[in-house]
């Protein structure tokens, strides 16, 4: 059946997906790059696999950087246990590319198409002891590929959410066809691993260790700690409120709850960080308080007077990187993307002890979920609903730094992922 299921794929693959991946990649500048180095990459392949012959290598694959957070703790525990070892990464999107650091990897990657055969080819080459897949991102033809060279493959800090398809119908039937491939399933949480087990029958082969990420997320969390603060305001104010990785979906529902906050205290400064720094998005959101009368000045802008602060009440972050620093000195926190895709990272600020508010979409979040169960996320689904968390987390302050407090415990408790991942993959080098 298997083989059955391939042949239809492959076809469907490279007749398909193939082509319509390239004629994205004329009109989307990150398909067009991935497309180029793809076709580039099978010579820098085979320098890896020449320079590289006869030692000790793991695969590593994240889809992209939030996935690649997740890897690097297990990379470094690896290399702490084994210098010698030597680390392929790949990617599936520029993004993650990007940021796969030279000390963390010794080469990098994107992930091969997924035809079967080519990916035999590569595994025959490469020869690596295990290929260590974060999260989710894994395809039919690789795996098989890696089956038939004997690569043990690990899924890990492995999610399965409540609403995701892959668990439910005719995707789990197709999935359960090929997921036995896996030699390890090591979910985040326990109730991944009852969902994972739809698809995946194997409970001796599956193992709840966490979320590799909080050990990332906690190690950097510590570095800032002892890093100078980004001072954003000329007059720094009691209270502040950072709004991170927001897409006009959210500043839809928040910003008229924020606003009315805002004239109610005088105490409250802002620091808004849009997901997205296109110019109109930018205008849009200073016309927005423009017409309340509020005063919003730039980064980009105030960075460059000889004080690098503003006099406003109101920041607007237009660079990239700042996000996870500005989190250290944050008094509560609203996280986006959860009136659209699905809500981002909402374990940053939660090692800095931040309560978080987040809107509807936010199942595909373990830790938003747990946030949530423990009083320290608070969903919302509209304005009203933002209002009324926003105002209560400003005006009392013994419940806000109780709900950052609970978050800050979550993350720290979750705490050593890496280290039991690690153990797994050392079942098959040592």
């Amino acid at each position: 059946m298997i083989y059955v299921f391939l042949f239809f794929y492959t076809i469907i693959y490279v007749f398909l997906f193939i082509p319509i991946f390239c004629i994205g990649a004329l009109f989307n500048a990150k398909m067009r790059e991935g497309l180029i180095e793809r076709i580039r990459q099978p010579k820098k392949i085979k320098k890896f696999a020449r320079e590289n012959a006869g030692k000790t290598i793991v695969f590593f694959h994240s889809s992209s950087v939030g996935e690649w957070e997740q890897s690097i703790p297990i990379i470094k525990s690896l290399k702490q246990k084994h210098p010698e070892i030597v680390v392929l990464a790949s990617f599936f999107s520029p993004s993650g590319m990007k940021h796969a650091k030279k000390d963390d990897v010794d080469c990098s990657i994107y992930l091969p198409f997924d035809v079967c055969i080519a990916n035999y080819i590569f595994f025959k080459r490469i020869r690596p002891k295990a290929w260590v897949v974060s999260k989710y991102d894994i395809w039919p033809g690789i795996l098989l590929a890696a089956h038939w060279t004997n690569v043990p493959v690990l899924l890990c800090s492995a999610e399965l959410a409540e609403d995701s398809v892959r668990y439910k119908g005719i995707n789990a039937a197709v999935n359960r066809l090929f997921y036995k491939y896996i030699t390890y399933i090591l979910p985040v949480s326990e109730d991944y691993k009852q969902r994972f087990l739809n698809i995946f029958p194997y409970e001796e082969r599956l193992e709840v260790v966490g979320d590799a990420r909080y050990d990332q997320i906690i190690a950097k969390a510590e570095a800032v700690q002892t890093q100078e603060d980004i001072a954003i305001f000329e007059n720094p104010l009691p209270i502040t409120f950072i709004g991170g990785s927001i897409w006009p979906a959210d500043e839809k529902h928040l910003f008229p709850a924020l606003i009315k906050v805002f004239k109610e205290h005088d105490d409250l400064q802002l620091v808004l960080v849009p997901h997205e720094l296109h110019e109109s998005h930018l205008q849009a959101i200073e016309q927005t308080f423009a017409a309340e009368g509020i005063a919003t000045e730039r980064y980009t802008v105030f960075s460059k007077k000889e004080s690098k602060k503003t006099t406003c009440r109101v920041a607007i972050v237009d660079t990239i990187g700042m996000l996870a620093k500005l989190y250290k000195n944050a008094d509560l926190v609203y996280v986006g993307g959860a009136f659209s895709t699905g809500v981002h990272n909402v374990a940053e600020p939660s090692a800095f002890a931040n309560p978080v508010v987040f809107g509807p979409k936010h199942v595909n979040s373990y830790e938003a979920v747990q946030l949530k169960t423990k009083a320290g996320g608070f969903p919302i689904n509209n304005q009203d609903e933002c209002y009324a968390i926003l105002s209560k987390l400003v005006s009392n302050e013994a419940f806000r730094k109780e709900a950052g407090q609970k978050n800050r415990d979550f993350l720290y408790a979750s705490k050593g992922a890496a280290e039991k991942i690690t153990k797994h993959i050392l079942e098959f080098i040592e």
